[in-house]
């Protein structure tokens, strides 16, 4: 009768336990919520980096797709295309290629050299379950292999110091861009000054020079379906294509290393990438690609900056 007792009292006691144990478990469960729910309905598509820009914005970086010239990404964003290439370590040759990743600005790089702070990821797990993180720090101790080993130098009972090493940076050293000889390396004259601006086509003056974020960069100027169009000072062209959203067929000549011109909305152009061309020589003839109307659109930039091409043409 004693052992029947005993043994009924034993059963109740572990099944009081276990009600004990699984309530502990699922309160301290509860404490850190319920884990994230990752939704797989929908299949994963890997999409290609994006350019984080919207047009006319200089951007964090711009990665080169096909037809993209350093001359057309800089004008794209409103940069000096000297700049670009300083930033981005490109030679005199400015060439670039699709998929190369071009930054804006000097990145400054991390140190990494491969290793780890075991006791640093041990408290960023801890934190990030919500667990206080005053666990005594992980210390690798080497025992001394006999007990005759026990002088210690001064200088190994000393608090070593930390050393605060400066990161490693990006910055790219600038060099003088503004060249004092004569001529530059591609035969055209480095001055800063246009001697003479021909206007690129005849025509009425559709919408003038702006200066607002969002207002005209140039000149919309009307014309019939193939009339010429004109280089507006000798250079060389250094972009033909229709990449840059809003301009339809472009051409970008470069006069110097402080101007260039632009004229867009082609409808066919008769130069190519590298062409030295005259003053006045017929480049395009007017059409209405990327716009509603035939007309030209005709930019400079100085140092990568919109201005008014009134103030350089000549009076008509």
């Amino acid at each position: 009768m004693m052992l029947l007792q005993t043994a009924t009292n034993r059963k109740q006691l572990c099944k009081t336990v276990s009600t004990i144990l699984v309530g502990a478990l699922i309160a301290s469960c509860s404490k850190y919520g319920p884990a994230p729910v990752i939704h797989l309905s929908s299949p994963l598509e890997y999409k290609a980096p994006p350019n984080l820009h919207s047009d006319d914005d200089a951007p964090e970086f711009h990665y080169v797709v096909k037809g993209d010239t350093l001359f057309s990404i800089a004008w794209r964003y409103g940069v000096d295309y000297r700049e670009l290439a300083e930033i981005n370590g490109i030679a005199d040759s400015f060439r670039i290629y699709p998929g190369q990743k071009l930054f804006f600005a000097p990145i400054q790089d991390q140190p990494s050299d491969g290793s780890f702070d075991s006791n640093a990821l041990r408290s960023s797990v801890l934190v990030a379950l919500g667990i206080e993180t005053s666990v005594p720090t992980l210390v690798e101790q080497k025992e001394e292999s006999t007990s005759s080993q026990k002088v210690v130098s001064n200088r190994s009972q000393q608090t070593p110091q930390p050393v605060v090493q400066t990161p490693p940076t990006r910055l790219v050293e600038k060099k003088n861009t503004r060249q004092t000889s004569s001529h530059s390396g591609n035969g055209l004259p480095s001055a800063s000054k246009v001697s003479r601006w021909l206007w690129p086509v005849r025509g009425q003056i559709l919408d003038g020079f702006s200066g607002s974020v969002l207002g005209n960069k140039g000149l919309d100027i009307s014309g019939k379906p193939g009339q010429a169009v004109r280089a507006a000072a000798p250079g060389r062209v250094v972009y033909r294509g229709n990449s840059l959203k809003g301009y339809g067929n472009l051409i970008i000549v470069k006069h110097n290393d402080d101007y260039l011109s632009a004229y867009a909305h082609n409808s066919k152009i008769h130069v190519q990438e590298n062409e030295i061309v005259k003053a006045g020589q017929i480049i395009a003839d007017i059409g209405n690609s990327g716009a509603e109307q035939n007309k030209l659109h005709f930019e400079i930039r100085y140092r990568g900056k919109p201005v008014d091409p009134i103030k350089y043409l000549p009076k008509l």
